[in-house]
């Protein structure tokens, strides 16, 4: 067996409303996210000693990351939180793809997807830190367990491509592969 790692755990966002135009996205330098389930419950003294009625799921749900410059997603999230529109967020583990007998998800990951509303918008600017973006969640329901497709550029959001060591020609592309290099 091998120890879970949290860089594997990752967050996907979208917009219910956005269902119909656009797939999940990543937003980018995601360092932490908290999510903790709890259940309230509520003691009734007998002749026999306490008995329990249990409550509802609620969620402990936030997540952090550092804001890339011209991200306009986060301009988003904020107006998601002011309008008080639902926000679709998958929890996905890069590290749990699917059985290789499960043809219906082959090259998915184990995930589990929430809806829910922004309820905490808070930017920390420290003078000696990147600017931080903690957001924090009212999930409604329950969050259900699947399988999450995960397209590279979701995944690699702000992975840069491979480059070779050796001089890039004038307009020829960027340097990587496919573009015409030249070598001294």
């Amino acid at each position: 067996m091998e120890a879970k790692k949290g860089i594997d755990v990752i967050l996907l966002y979208r917009l219910l409303e956005k269902e119909k135009d656009e797939a999940a996205w990543k937003m980018a330098f995601q360092t932490e996210h908290e999510n903790g389930m709890t259940v309230d419950t509520e003691s009734t003294a007998t002749k026999d000693g306490p008995i329990q009625s249990v409550g509802d799921v609620t969620y402990d749900f936030s997540a952090t990351s550092i804001l890339a410059k011209g991200d306009k997603k986060v301009n988003e999230l904020k107006d998601a939180m002011l309008n008080k529109k639902i926000v679709e967020i998958w929890e996905i583990d890069k590290a749990e793809k699917a059985p290789d007998t499960d043809a219906e998800n082959k090259g998915k990951y184990e995930g589990t997807y929430y809806q829910g509303y922004i309820t905490g918008y808070t930017k920390n600017p420290n003078s000696e830190d990147a600017l931080e973006l903690e957001l924090t969640f009212a999930i409604n329901g329950v969050g259900q367990d699947g399988y999450c497709t995960l397209t590279d550029d979701q995944a690699e959001v702000v992975q840069y491509a491979f480059k070779d060591t050796v001089q890039v020609n004038a307009g020829s592309g960027s340097g990587d592969n496919g573009g015409e290099q030249k070598s001294k």
